[in-house]
């Protein structure tokens, strides 16, 4: 495998690790910072959370030990972490990382957004917020056809 493969696995290894530690971190800050009331339905959603941000670790370790396997699984977990949206009651958003996300508002009228996000979680069921919201987030989106060139070139190395 060539050396420039290998460092951008490394770097994807490493973005994937960080953002998967970073995100343990804030639910576990967010939990036990005294804001929130820990309820049984806030320890379910939370421990979602966390094994989303424990795989995505899981990921980037892969991709040090088996490149082809561990590409597989992270475009997986990224694929995750494309689309994020509010409707009414409903909502899901999931980073591992980096969010650059553009997004609309519809309450109202059309709203373009621009949103930046750390390693961050939410996930609602039930949960009326009176909010419309769908937004793609960009460096997901450009991880996934990097993985995918990548996921060529260490094919092609094994077929060598």
């Amino acid at each position: 495998m060539e050396n420039k493969t290998k460092n951008q696995l490394r770097a994807l290894s490493i973005y994937q690790i960080v953002g998967g530690l970073l995100g343990i971190a804030f639910t576990l800050w967010v939990l036990f910072h005294g804001e929130l009331e820990v309820t049984p339905q806030v320890l379910r959603i939370s421990l979602f959370a966390a094994t989303l941000y424990i795989v995505s670790i899981l990921c980037g370790r892969m991709l040090w030990r088996n490149p082809q396997r561990g590409l597989a699984f992270s475009l997986a977990n990224q694929v995750l972490q494309v689309i994020y949206f509010t409707f009414g009651s409903y909502g899901f958003q999931y980073v591992a990382g980096l969010r650059i996300g553009l997004g609309f508002d519809m309450v109202g009228s059309w709203t373009f957004k621009f949103r930046l996000a750390l390693s961050s979680f939410q996930f609602m069921l039930g949960t009326d917020t009176g909010q419309k919201f769908i937004g793609i987030n960009l460096v997901a989106l450009f991880l996934i056809f990097w993985m995918e060139r990548l996921l060529e070139d260490v094919k092609a190395t094994d077929k060598v």
